[in-house]
């Protein structure tokens, strides 16, 4: 009977996994196919098509909300894992993980019952949407319940899975691990109710969580909610409203679009078609193929905006090509992880999307400033490529005459991956297209080439791209869901004024402030990832820096390239562990290959620092 039991659950659970994947797929495409008609509606049938306006972003937060649900399913959210790391004995770490599900639990008990009361004054309000097909906004708030609903089984079920575990391991009992996290708990719990200011709770909670390895979502989530009850700041449903607002953006759904851009690209043999052309360039320069391997980064960049997947493209097809020419791994897998980040100072970046959104300001104006800095970045690590193999004597005997029938071969190949940054890119800067609408077509033009011209994705494949588009989408608007309350709370209570006021007693002015800022956004970057530090950080500095002088693009371009960093420094660092694992070096050895370019890039740093006129010529 148990064993019937157990397989009804586990098929009731399966329908539901399928249900989160294909429902939040079919929305995320639905959204991108509904603004790509759009784009086609205004310039071929001069008409504006309403649903459009008003349900791409409906359905794009859907999906994202959706996607939440996916992650704690699948334990996919991001965390600090040092604490879980220190860890030796297994029954240790399989208590943290059992504690880790019940935060997570208890976060989505109180988003779904924000939810309940947001969705329920909506629908006794009678609001509707202000477009002309004047919706009831119930129904567009009822995915906060639906997808509310669905992360409450999903954790709920993980802590069953946990605790069946630590059940079935006879020494899970005899560590002190449950009384250390019972301990730690009950000291935070008292501190709450102790303390009278809801930013030290906010800090406090925050900062313990997250060293214990819950993911920043609900660590920041939780800690910001608990300070906003206890002090009764706001209702229980305007929290539930300011997280779907937050996400609710137009702008942000560019970044969703990258993602499968990037995605689809990614399966196909682009970025091959890309080395192949630029080694071909630089075939008489010694060291044509390291540099080349720069050179595709750059166009690959300017097509995907996705760092991780830059790195890995590149890595499959270069490093093998770096290592049967005769360059150390170490080096090769350096280089390809360094070339990797220009795919986020280069347009379009879903970071500087992101960065636009949540510091106010244009991302266009992102986007132009990006391009002088990125080719900087480029233009360094190509000089120390050629002193590097100068001095030690590779890529020597690869130097051979240019061929311009050879030239003409792989450009024939890579033509239509050379077009696609220019053709998205110009559309946005002429005003042809928002970043928005650029995305979706970028998707679209993506899709046909890959299909039909290259010919190497199927469309079989189109179900996983979408599947993996949305976690990947849905883990950096998670954080911007709960950021969102972090940066009302901040507000709330006058942290910037207190910030900039000490900034201005300790008179260090704008050159020190940009020194100290450098500073902690690198410490940051060796813990959190680029998102989290972004929606944390830019609430808290903008009014600072603004106030001092220092121009929000500017900040922009000094941030995004310390984020270029952090995505290269462990324990967080994702192009690090991508190369890692393709080159099946341990990170170590990746990391001594990284130091030169570390080291360059920190340099181009200061220069992009304290020369503004770097970011903002373009302007």
């Amino acid at each position: 009977m148990e064993t019937k039991k157990t397989g009804i659950v586990s098929k009731v659970l399966g329908v539901l996994s399928w249900l989160e994947n294909n429902v939040s797929a079919i929305f995320l495409g639905g959204a991108i196919l509904m603004l790509f008609y759009e784009v086609l509606a205004r310039y071929f049938f001069n008409t504006a098509v309403y649903v459009s306006t008003e349900w791409t972003p409906v359905l794009v937060t859907w999906s994202m909300l959706i996607g939440n649900a996916i992650l704690i399913r699948e334990r996919g959210h991001i965390n600090i894992s040092l604490f879980e790391d220190s860890l030796k004995k297994k029954e240790n770490k399989d208590w943290l993980k059992l504690y880790i599900s019940i935060i997570n639990f208890i976060f989505c008990v109180i988003f779904l019952n924000s939810s309940f009361y947001f969705v329920g004054g909506a629908k006794a309000s009678g609001t509707l949407s202000e477009s002309l097909l004047h919706t009831p906004m119930w129904i567009i708030f009822s995915m906060m319940i639906i997808a509310g609903l669905f992360m409450l089984i999903n954790s709920f079920v993980k802590i069953i899975e946990d605790g069946r575990e630590l059940l079935g391991d006879e020494r899970a009992f005899k560590t002190a691990m449950p009384l250390i996290l019972l301990a730690a708990t009950a000291v935070v719990a008292a501190f709450v109710l102790i303390s009278g200011s809801p930013l030290v709770i906010m800090a406090v909670m925050m900062v313990v969580f997250m060293l214990m390895g819950v993911p920043i979502t609900f660590a920041l989530g939780l800690a910001t909610i608990v300070a906003i009850t206890r002090f009764d700041i706001i209702a229980t449903a305007s929290l539930s409203s300011k997280m779907f607002y937050s996400i609710n953006k137009y702008s942000l759904l560019a970044i969703p679009f990258f993602v499968v851009s990037g995605n689809i690209m990614a399966k196909s043999n682009i970025g091959k078609y890309l080395l192949e052309w630029a080694a071909t360039l630089l075939r008489s320069v010694q060291g044509g193929l390291a540099m080349a391997i720069v050179g595709a980064a750059i166009i690959y960049a300017a097509i995907s905006g996705a760092s991780a997947a830059a790195a890995a493209t590149l890595g499959v097809m270069g490093l093998p090509l770096l290592v049967e020419k005769g360059y150390p791994k170490s080096f090769g897998a350096g280089l390809i992880a360094a070339g990797g980040t220009l795919a986020i100072i280069i347009p379009p970046s879903s970071i500087m999307i992101l960065y636009a959104c949540t510091a106010e300001v244009s991302t266009t104006d992102m986007f132009t400033a990006g391009i002088v800095p990125g080719v900087l970045i480029a233009i360094v690590l190509i000089l120390y490529i050629y002193a590097y193999c100068k001095k030690n004597g590779y890529g020597k005997d690869d130097v051979g005459q240019f061929s311009m029938k050879e030239f003409m071969q792989t450009s024939k190949k890579a033509i239509w991956a050379i077009i696609m940054p220019v053709a998205i890119l110009g559309a946005i800067y002429s005003g042809i297209c928002t970043a928005t609408e650029a995305a979706a077509v970028s998707v679209i033009y993506a899709s046909i080439v890959c299909l039909f011209i290259y010919k190497d994705v199927k469309l079989s494949e189109f179900k996983d791209i979408m599947y993996d588009s949305v976690r990947t989408s849905a883990f950096i608007l998670a954080i911007t869901m709960t950021a969102t309350l972090f940066g009302f709370l901040i507000t709330m209570e006058q942290l910037p004024q207190l910030v900039l006021s000490l900034v201005l007693d300790a008179n260090i002015g704008k050159v020190g402030m940009l020194i100290a800022l450098n500073c902690v956004l690198f410490l940051l970057g060796f813990f959190m990832s680029p998102g989290a530090i972004i929606l944390i950080v830019v609430p808290m500095i903008l009014p600072v820096t603004t106030a001092l002088g220092i121009h929000p693009i500017h900040l922009g371009i000094m941030l995004t390239v310390n984020l270029e960093l952090a995505l290269l420094t462990p324990p967080v660092g994702t192009n690090l562990y991508v190369l890692s694992k393709i080159s099946k070096l341990p990170v170590p050895e990746v990391v001594k290959g990284l130091i030169p370019f570390i080291t360059i890039m920190f340099i181009a740093l200061m220069f992009l620092t304290f020369v503004p006129w770097l970011s903002m010529c373009l302007l």
